[in-house]
């Protein structure tokens, strides 16, 4: 996968959480938010850093930087 397909499904996932939300079905809405917390780590641990600025995992499963 690369990081656009990576950014592009994760976009996916959020429009539909967020429509899923929208129409009162917020448990599915809660389910979809676990795959996205699931595709957000195994992005980080590929080298890929999320659009918030957390930065991507180092080979210790830490994150690369540190934040003060």
């Amino acid at each position: 996968m690369t990081l656009k397909e990576w950014l592009d499904r994760l976009a996916k996932l959020e429009r539909e959480q967020l429509g899923l939300y929208r129409a009162g079905r917020a448990s599915e809405g809660d389910a979809v938010g676990l795959t996205i917390c699931q595709l957000i780590s195994e992005g980080r641990s590929h080298g890929f850093c999320v659009p918030d600025g957390r930065p991507p995992l180092n080979k210790s499963g830490e994150s690369g930087g540190s934040h003060v």
